[in-house]
């Protein structure tokens, strides 16, 4: 069985950008025969951050339509959110929903979480193998 990560936002928005903690999070999980999948609001999670960071002005509208292009693109497997709802609620006293749903998928699948949210990585009962920088 192939090596499977699945990606939460704030991997997402670290790789695209190729920060240190995204080339670190790349290099460490994106290997031949691995499989990287996703839930589908990571879409909407991490154009939130570009949209965010062009308003702050960390980005400019060039950039930010690269970083747009280049996630349109990202060949992940994705899965839909409602079938993880139910396991992402039961981790609601420790994680987010977001977080929880990516979680749940990386159970599902028996899969490594791959964050660069620190807070996330360290959460107590997530029962799943965790990559952050």
């Amino acid at each position: 069985m192939p090596q499977r990560y699945v990606l939460d936002a704030s991997a997402g928005i670290e790789i695209l950008n190729r920060t240190p903690s995204g080339l670190a999070l790349t290099a460490h999980t994106f290997r031949p025969g691995a499989e990287e999948w996703t839930v589908d609001h990571f879409y909407v999670e991490v154009a939130k951050v570009i949209r965010r960071d062009v308003l702050r002005g960390v980005l400019t509208d060039t950039r930010a339509g690269a970083l747009v292009d280049g996630l349109v693109r990202w060949p992940l497997s994705v899965t839909q959110s409602a079938p993880l709802l139910r396991d992402a609620w039961t981790m609601r006293h420790n994680i987010t929903i977001h977080d929880g749903l990516y979680v749940a998928l990386a159970r599902h699948l028996g899969a490594t979480l791959v964050t660069a949210d620190q807070k996330l990585a360290n959460a107590p009962g997530l029962n799943v193998p965790v990559v952050a920088p």
